[in-house]
């Protein structure tokens, strides 16, 4: 349930912002897309819903979002968004520490037995699969860069270093859509069945090889 005084952050901050600068509308719409993705999710913050499933998680993003804002604002021609701009992510920090905790964590089991969580409660050492993609020990998670309707997807990285691939990538990137959940597996089990996997890939790679 969301913080009724969260809902009247998002509203303040909605009508403070200021209108993003005709300077700042170039560098391939980076601004533009970040911009877009701040007002976008501030109004669904104001209604009391959730873009990426979980609220906390909403105003980390529109923070970090603002800052970037701030810090790419020309501090010679755009004092003033600048300086409001950063106001606005301090406002934004506190917003985030007011939303509750989430109550429910892992919300059932996936396909392959694991439990399902957004990708920002995985932690390094995790076993995580992706839907319809890679798995693997967790790496990290972030923001991926808005598009222009100000939609941000969740950048999911793997290592892969436990597959058998000569000359393959050591990561594997994945992209999830909002709301989307991964599979956090039982590393131990699935250790022992990457290397199992790993010999028998390197067995059939000798043997075409011959």
């Amino acid at each position: 349930m969301p913080s009724p005084s969260t809902r009247l952050y998002a509203q303040r901050l909605a009508e403070q912002l200021q209108p993003l600068p005709a300077d700042m509308k170039g560098n391939d719409g980076r601004e533009l897309g970040r911009y877009a993705f701040v007002t976008r999710t501030l109004r669904t913050l104001s209604t009391g819903g959730t873009v990426t499933g979980e609220r906390a998680e909403d105003w980390r993003r529109v923070t970090t979002q603002l800052a970037r804002l701030w810090q790419m604002a020309n501090p010679a021609r755009l004092t003033d968004f600048r300086m409001s701009v950063a106001g606005l992510e301090l406002i934004s920090r506190e917003a985030e520490t007011q939303e509750p905790a989430p109550a429910d964590g892992p919300v059932g089991k996936g396909p392959h037995g694991g439990e399902l969580v957004f990708p920002w409660h995985a932690m390094p050492g995790d076993w995580i699969a992706v839907p319809d993609g890679p798995a693997g020990p967790f790496e990290e998670t972030s923001m991926a860069l808005p598009d222009h309707q100000g939609i941000a997807q969740t950048l999911v990285i793997l290592d892969q270093r436990h597959r058998y691939r000569p000359g393959g990538p050591p990561e594997a990137v994945a992209l999830i859509d909002n709301g989307v959940r991964v599979e956090r597996l039982d590393a131990t089990a699935e250790h022992v069945r990457a290397c199992e996997q790993w010999v028998e890939d390197r067995e059939a790679w000798r043997t075409r090889e011959q």
